[in-house]
């Protein structure tokens, strides 16, 4: 329901992470590659039936000789050069994802990341008919278990007011959203909570009821252009970014982040629940007032998310998730590779890890996989369709040579022979969904068992 209220506000569906690495089928991609390696796909359909037709008449097991001696098989790496590899900046989209990031840290291998969460309380009656004088409000932080940083006691943050209006649908990566810090709102502390809730500040509550009360007919409106919600800063001592959920990450989690209004309740409510007399006694003979909560969604979201003071390495090339991707450009030698039975390409990029493992007290959000796009015409806003578009290869990953391998045996063929130009490819870290994901691969100095390329296998 999530994703498809997210269709449904920014008109774009991030991709899904998905970890398992994606499998080159014949038949998959059909729309796409049925002109392109129709070539290809009728001589291995003809090639299996030959196959089918001879097996009726052996005497042997059926499938005997179709697995290729060793010798038959050869390997061949392509490697690739300065003009086929580039880094783009692409800037994607930083609202309405599953997470938000808040905090701030000090990262050596990757930068500094400072994180400002940005909420907005809905105005829907459904939930909240009205917000009286005297109700109060508060936050309620949902978090998620995996954290960016050092946990060396807790973290601190304030909620101060954003200093402008924003649209979740409209923020990105390194693009700043004013604070007005001379407007706090409240203070609160986290260490590894689950859940928090924070009280905000009766001056913040007397505005947002001054908005909530705003006539039918303009209200919406109004508070959509004028009300600049809230925008929660990391102290720079934290040397941490937590991460809001918006979404459940796992069945049984706290739920997710929301307002929540306490609204005292009247003598009738005390006197039909039954727990009171209706005067105020909780029926215990407290004199002790009583609120009634009631739970208010989040009516926009994001985060603005700066990164500075980025490290330049000698060699490598240095991805981070809606920040920039890797385009591959490779100059295939196409006559040559028309001659043999190709089996089976992959794109091999290995990360570096010793500039994580020399500050081994900062926790990352684990690199899991590298996905790649393609796109026959270039697109006029690249990272949007990285957003919106499905991943068309994934990749597999191995851990004792930190090597990712794509699978893109599908855009060879095409390219071999297809009649119109694949175009390049754009390498992308894990998804947009929240989580910050660094990386640093080996260059083109690197030893050859590490630099990026393409294994190209054919069969005689």
């Amino acid at each position: 329901m999530y994703l498809k209220n997210l269709l449904n506000i920014t008109g774009l569906l991030p991709e899904t992470n998905k970890k398992k690495s994606a499998k080159f089928s014949f038949f998959a991609d059909t729309g796409k590659n049925a002109h392109k390696g129709s070539r290809y796909s009728i001589a291995a359909f003809l090639l299996l039936m030959a196959i089918g037709f001879s097996g009726c008449d052996s005497t042997g097991s059926v499938g005997d000789g179709l697995i290729p001696a060793e010798d038959q098989v050869n390997k061949t790496t392509l490697e690739l050069n300065e003009d086929q590899l580039q880094v783009v900046t692409t800037n994607s989209f930083s609202g309405r994802l599953q997470r938000s990031a808040m905090g701030y840290i000090e990262d050596p291998a990757y930068g500094t990341i400072n994180a400002v969460a940005l909420l907005k309380p809905s105005i829907s009656r459904v939930q909240v008919d009205t917000i009286r004088a005297g109700d109060t409000v508060s936050l309620r932080l949902a978090f998620s278990t995996t954290r960016y940083g050092s946990d060396n006691g807790p973290a601190n943050y304030t909620i101060y007011e954003a200093g402008r209006v924003w649209r979740g649908n409209q923020l990105r990566y390194n693009s700043e959203i004013e604070i007005n810090f001379s407007s706090p709102v409240a203070e609160f502390q986290v260490t590894d909570e689950d859940s928090l809730e924070v009280e905000l500040s009766e001056e913040w509550v007397n505005k947002f009821r001054f908005f909530y009360d705003l006539p039918t007919t303009e209200r919406d409106s109004v508070y959509r252009t004028q009300f600049p919600g809230l925008a929660i800063v990391g102290d720079q001592s934290n040397q941490r970014i937590h991460f809001l959920r918006h979404a459940q990450e796992e069945e049984g989690a706290p739920g997710v982040t929301r307002f929540i209004v306490y609204t005292e309740a009247d003598e009738q409510d005390d006197d039909d629940d039954g727990n009171g007399n209706g005067n105020g006694d909780n029926g215990n003979g407290d004199d002790e007032e009583e609120f009634i909560a009631q739970p208010l969604d989040l009516r926009d979201f994001g985060a603005s998310i700066l990164r500075t003071n980025v490290p330049v390495y000698d060699d490598g090339f240095l991805l981070h998730n809606g920040e920039n991707v890797l385009m591959v450009d490779p100059d295939l030698p196409k006559s040559e590779l028309r001659r043999r039975n190709i089996t089976n390409v992959k794109l091999l990029l290995t990360k570096q890890n010793d500039v994580e493992l020399t500050q081994p007290a900062i926790a990352r959000p684990e690199l899991q996989s590298v996905r790649a796009h393609s796109f026959r015409n270039n697109p006029a806003d690249l990272a949007s369709e990285l957003f919106a578009t499905n991943a068309r290869f994934g990749s597999s990953f191995d851990e004792d040579q930190n090597l990712f391998m794509i699978n893109i045996t599908q855009y060879v063929l095409n390219e071999v022979y297809g009649d119109i130009d694949e175009g390049p490819l754009y390498l992308s870290l894990q998804s947009i969904n929240g989580f910050l994901y660094s990386g640093l691969f080996y260059g083109l100095d690197a030893a050859p068992e590490k630099r990026p390329r393409i294994i190209i296998t054919s069969v005689d």
